[in-house]
Formats: structure tokens, C-alpha cells, sequence
């Protein structure tokens, strides 16, 4: 903090010469030059010549004053701050007295610790109504060192009274303080958890409010997360050192646009007819979550998400998929051991209502609703340190048309297995049987996909992520469709822009093997760009 407020020695003031004498014109002239240049020692030698030539009595007081003062600010560029105060107090002795000549004695008294002296002097800088701001925060820092923390508040606090172009960034420095001063106090008090909760990190929050992507900001956020954790205010592990989220909340809002070449719905519809040309499309989503925790046993997390998809390209078989999809769902999950390693009992619940323009009427009518089940349990560390999670599911898909509704039983597999070199491989097994009202599209189906991230490109922080999907679908009461198969590879980069944005690059091919070609058969190519923001 001490190096923070002695940047401000470095700002030089520029008008020193409203008062030279002609006869002096060319020593100033050349000392100025010299100070603009950033030539301090050129400028000492300069100013200490002429000052010997003043003290002979071929000066007056203004001139000696003026000279006095010059030399005390650039001594404060300098360092040599013993020198500075020696100068500042002639300049005072003749009665020389500059705006800033308060704010430059000040800052050399303060680099020596000599404090009472500081804070009088940028008193006197503040009556002035030079920089205020940092005059304020100097009398404030100062008093809190001498432990007058009442008055170290006062002043602080003064700073939100000025003009909001006068602030600048000392406002938010000035509040953080005023929560390290509550903390000072809180931790005496014998509640001092409530007091932390009640008075210091809504303190430090508000604080932050005020530049949220400072550096400073980040350093109360590391601060408050601190003090959740020694005065166990949040819960960050649950009772198997499973982390908990902190914070509990997530929101996720994006806009993606991609190339389709081939638009189809959904693949729960009981046949996929190829367009005949591809679209833009567009996709705007927005998904949240809470999560809740009961003691160190169990968590509760309600989410909700929402997509809206339009395909730019108005023609019939194209916009005939613009659709709407409303998805909330509740995820719970009970923390226990398994074998010694960190283990959650899952049991979802997930509700996906969608309405679509089915009939290409540009007007979108209910098209489905499914409700899906799902139990499951994961472990920690059984292979490669990562997590192992298997589901059971049971869904049911009701759709406009009847003879398309169908119940789905199933089972997953998820593995994530991090390496040494920082990738991260995502593997997943499912196998489905899905029976329809009309049993000759009942199928089976398996599903087998892997998915690595690699570490983010340094240079450029861009995160790269390939995956390759197979499935394999057997249409077990229609062999005209024979076994099908479809093939998935995808590929994306991410990287992180501004505080909360990512932006991705995707680009995604898939194509369906089937003997009836006519309904089932497809090829797709899909690629665009997807703007994230991450609250």
C-alpha cells in the first residue's frame, strides 16, 4: 500500500516559472529542460548552482522560494526525500507557497515515516483543494497507521462526497480500507464470525461494486473467500471433501450462429428427411442453477434452461424447425464413501417442453414434452483420479403426433480421466431401449463417445477441444432400415475475453448410415461461432 501512494511523487508539476527573473532566464530555461526530460540529477545540478547564486543575495524571496520548491520536487523524484523536506521547509521560511508545495512535502514527510507531520501537511494540501481525492486517502492510510481508526474512517469516507471525476480509482483503495478497519475490529469482538458476516464482507462487497474487474476487486474477493472459510460462514466441502459451488449460483447466458447444411429437428421423430439446402441459424440460450445445501450431507439444485432456435433462411423446409425448447430440472445429490473415496448418491429429475413450427406455418405449435428420471452413482479416484459416474434412466416422450410417443429405459457411463500434461479426457458409454406407440420405429441403441480437452494455448489462451461419437441404433421390428450407424467427430477452440465473455469457434460433422436412405439416411455439416457470458 506504502508504494501505491508513493506513486503520486512521479506526477511533476509543470508551471514553475511564472515568477523566473530575467536575469536567471537561461539557468531556468535549462533546469526546466533538463526536469521535462526526466534528467533529475542534470536538474539538481542545475538548481543547486543557481541556488548558490541566490543565497549570495542576488535573489529575491520569490526567486529563492521558487528554486527551494523546484529542488524539493525533484529530490522527491529522486528518492532523496531527507533533501526534499529540507527544501519544501526554506520555500515555507520565504513564504513560497505553490498548491501542490502541501502534497509534495506530505508524500516526502510520509517516506519517512515521519506521519503526524504527513498528515498536517496534506491537511493543508486539502484546504487547497489540490488532488483531494488522494489528500483525503493520505490523511485517512495515515490515521488508520496511527491507529486512529475513527478518524481514518471519517476521511475515507469523505472521498465519496466529491465529484465522481475527482475519485478516480482512490475511492474503492479508500473502501477496502475501511473493511480491513472493521475487520481489525471485528476480530477482538467474542461473536466475531457474526461481526465478519454482518459488517466486513458486505464492507468488501460494496467496495467491489465499485470496479468490479480492478485489481483491487479481485483482491477482496480473495479476501472475503478467506474469511468464509476460517469462520465457516459458507460451506465449501461437503462431509467427503467433495467441494461444494461457491458461489452457489450460475448463470449462463449465449448467442451462437452456425452454418447448418442440413436442418433437421429432433432425432426422437420417427423419420429425418435431408433439406435440401442449408441455413444460418441462430440459437440464444439462457441457463441458470441455485444449489442449496443441507449441513454437509446432501445438495438440492433447481436449474431452468431456455433456447430459442430461428433458421435465417425462410424457406418452408428450412424454418419449419425454428423452434423453442423450456427445460427446468432438479438435481439432488447425497455425499457418503465408498471404499474410502468420495462418493454422491444422484437422483435427477429433468422436464423438456418444446413447441416448434411443425406445420412450416411461421407459427410455433407444441411439438413435445419429455420427462426423464435418472439415478445414479459417482465415485472419486477409482481410475486416473477422476470422477466415475453411472446412471439409470427412464423417460417418456409425448409427442404432437401419437404414434411418435415412446418410453425410454437406459443406462450411462461417464469416466473423466485427467492427465499429467493438464489434458482431460471425457468418456461416455449409453445404452438405450426405446419403445414407440407404433412398435415398428422401437430401437436399440448404443452410444459411445470420447471427448479431450487440451491446456489452454499460453500465448493466445485459447482452450482447444476435440471429440469423436459413434452410435449405433438397431431398429429391431423394421429391417428395411437394417443397423444403423451414426458418426459424430466435433471439434472447438474457446478463449476468455474481457472478464465474464468466452467466445468458441465449432465446427461439427455427422452423418447416418441406414439402408433406407430415403427417411433415415443424412449427411449435416454445422460450424459458427457462440458468444458466452458467465455470471
Amino acid at each position: 500500500m506504502r508504494l501505491l501512494l508513493l506513486l503520486g511523487v512521479l506526477l511533476a508539476p509543470v508551471s514553475l516559472f511564472a515568477q523566473e527573473s530575467k536575469e536567471f532566464d537561461g539557468e531556468l530555461k535549462r533546469a526546466r529542460d533538463y526536469f521535462t526530460q526526466g534528467k533529475y540529477g542534470a536538474t539538481r545540478s542545475s538548481l543547486d548552482a543557481l541556488g548558490s547564486t541566490l543565497k549570495g543575495g542576488r535573489g529575491n524571496k520569490t526567486l529563492i522560494g521558487l528554486v527551494s520548491y523546484w529542488t524539493g520536487v525533484t529530490a522527491n523524484r529522486q528518492q532523496e526525500y531527507a533533501d526534499a523536506i529540507k527544501n519544501f521547509e526554506q520555500s515555507l521560511a520565504v513564504d513560497y507557497r505553490p498548491k501542490d508545495l502541501y502534497y509534495e512535502y506530505g508524500q516526502a514527510l510520509y517516506a519517512l515515516d515521519k506521519l503526524p507531520e504527513a498528515r498536517n501537511a496534506f491537511r493543508e494540501s486539502l484546504k487547497l483543494g489540490h488532488k483531494r481525492a488522494v489528500s483525503l486517502y493520505y490523511i485517512g492510510f495515515i490515521s488508520q497507521t496511527l491507529r486512529d481508526n475513527k478518524r481514518a474512517v471519517t476521511f475515507y469516507r469523505a472521498i465519496q462526497r466529491l465529484p465522481k471525476e475527482e475519485q478516480d480509482d482512490t475511492v474503492q483503495a479508500a473502501e477496502m480500507q475501511v473493511g480491513d478497519i472493521y475487520l481489525e475490529q471485528a476480530e477482538k469482538h467474542p461473536d466475531a464470525f457474526k461481526a465478519v458476516d454482518t459488517y466486513v464482507i458486505p464492507q468488501y462487497k460494496q467496495a467491489i461494486e465499485l470496479n468490479p474487474d480492478s485489481n483491487l476487486a479481485t483482491e477482496m474477493r480473495s479476501k472475503i473467500i478467506s474469511l468464509q472459510q476460517k469462520y465457516e460462514l459458507v460451506l465449501f466441502r461437503m462431509r467427503n471433501g467433495r467441494p461444494t459451488s461457491v458461489p452457489p449460483y450460475f448463470l449462463r447466458l449465449a448467442q451462437d450462429i452456425t452454418y447448418d447444411t442440413n436442418p433437421v429437428f429432433a432425432a426422437q421423430e420417427t423419420t429425418n428427411s435431408e433439406a435440401k439446402q442449408g441455413s444460418l441459424v441462430s440459437k440464444t440460450e439462457a441457463f441458470g442453477r441455485y444449489s442449496f445445501y443441507h449441513q454437509n450431507i446432501m445438495s438440492v439444485s433447481p436449474e431452468l434452461r431456455f433456447n430459442y432456435t430461428r433458421h435465417l433462411k425462410r424457406e418452408a423446409e428450412i424454418y419449419r424447425n425454428d423452434n423453442w425448447v423450456m427445460a427446468p430440472a432438479i438435481r439432488t445429490s447425497y455425499e457418503h464413501t465408498w471404499r474410502k473415496k468420495p462418493a454422491s448418491f444422484l437422483a435427477d429429475f429433468d422436464y423438456v417442453y418444446s413447441q416448434r413450427d411443425r406445420d412450416a406455418e411461421e407459427e410455433l405449435k407444441f411439438n413435445s414434452r419429455v420427462q426423464t428420471i435418472t439415478v445414479g452413482e459417482r465415485v472419486s479416484g477409482l481410475i486416473g483420479g477422476g470422477d466415475t459416474t453411472v446412471r439409470l434412466r427412464y423417460r417418456t416422450f409425448d409427442s404432437f403426433a401419437d404414434t411418435s410417443d415412446s418410453k425410454t429405459q437406459g443406462l450411462s457411463v461417464e469416466q473423466i480421466v485427467p492427465t499429467k500434461v493438464g489434458r482431460m479426457w471425457i468418456l461416455n458409454f449409453g445404452y438405450d431401449q426405446t419403445r414407440v406407440e407404433n412398435d415398428a420405429f422401437d430401437t436399440n441403441t448404443m452410444f459411445l463417445r470420447a471427448d479431450v480437452i487440451f491446456p489452454a494455448w499460453k500465448k493466445w489462451q485459447i482452450t482447444p477441444q476435440a471429440g469423436f461419437g459413434l452410435t449405433l441404433t438397431d431398429p429391431i421390428n423394421n429391417s428395411d432400415r437394417g443397423n444403423e450407424k451414426t458418426y459424430n467427430p466435433s471439434v472447438r477452440f474457446s478463449k476468455p475475453i474481457w472478464k465474464r465473455y468466452r467466445i468458441s469457434f465449432h465446427a461439427d460433422y455427422m452423418q447416418n448410415d441406414s439402408k433406407d436412405e430415403a427417411s433415415f439416411a443424412y449427411k449435416k455439416t454445422f460450424y459458427g461461432f457462440e458468444l458466452e457470458y458467465i455470471f
